[in-house]
């Protein structure tokens, strides 16, 4: 990775379009990195890494420049919670990185998740909610509005676990990512 790498970006022409914002904005800031090559979790690999290679691609990440690293999926599988503890409780984690963790939107899998994080210096959590038409009607069996609802829920719950582990310095945001849009009809 560039040392400086606000001289690789430099800002392009808005384009401008009606009734759109994001568009219109412009790069000011070169963008943080995160990795997600320790994540195995529930899509693990064949033969999913143990404690021992993931501290090795952790290590791997932090000396190639990255500052936020995605470490695990905690509540996916035992060895990723551990992974997770080892980092903390080994010291292994530089004081210039951020770990970074996945959970869905599911209470039972939020707070294993946040367990893991116990007394982690500085953390971010990365919460997931499948929002396509199959997965709503066919694996959740909830509606749109639902959907939203499991949302906001999950990252209120995330925000009071993280508001009683005051050791822990959260990232200024939860990210939610969707994996599908709704369409308007």
């Amino acid at each position: 990775m560039l040392k400086h790498p606000n001289t690789k970006y430099r800002p392009f022409l808005p384009v401008d379009l009606a009734n759109r914002q994001w568009p219109n904005r412009t790069i000011t800031a070169p963008p943080i990195w995160m990795s997600t090559d320790l994540r195995d979790g529930n899509q693990a690999l064949f033969e999913p890494m143990d404690s021992e290679r993931k501290m090795r691609m952790f290590r791997s990440l932090y000396d190639i420049g990255f500052k936020e690293i995605e470490v695990a999926f905690p509540s996916a599988s035992q060895t990723d919670f551990d992974f997770v503890q080892i980092l903390i409780n080994g010291n292994h984690i530089p004081s210039d990185v951020t770990i970074e963790v996945l959970t869905q939107a599911r209470e039972h899998l939020i707070r294993r998740t946040m367990d893991s994080l116990r007394g982690a210096r500085r953390a971010i959590v990365h919460v997931y909610n499948a929002t396509s038409r199959p997965f709503r009607e066919i694996v959740f069996g909830i509606s749109k509005a639902e959907v939203i609802d499991m949302a906001v829920a999950s990252v209120l719950l995330v925000k009071q676990l993280a508001s009683e582990q005051l050791e822990t310095e959260w990232a200024p945001c939860v990210r939610i990512v969707v994996a599908s849009t709704f369409k308007k009809k």
